[in-house]
């Protein structure tokens, strides 16, 4: 089963926000199963699968995300 997260933000923070999400990702030596964003006006929206739910919640907190 995967763990879904989407993470919200303004597009102009985009860059920003995925070299923090790659960072983080990194570090914990994790790679999610899926990695995507869908841009919306001003707005994204970054779609991430985990294959561990602790992964996928510990992801949503610290990018106040939603684990879907």
């Amino acid at each position: 089963m995967l763990w879904s997260v989407e993470v919200r933000r303004y597009a102009e923070d985009l860059v920003t926000v995925m070299s923090k999400m790659r960072e983080w990702l990194d570090v914990r030596r994790t790679e999610p199963a899926i990695f995507c964003h869908t841009v919306e006006g001003a707005g994204v929206t970054i779609h991430l699968q985990f294959n561990a739910e602790g992964e996928a919640i510990v992801f949503a907190q610290t990018f106040s995300g939603h684990l879907m």
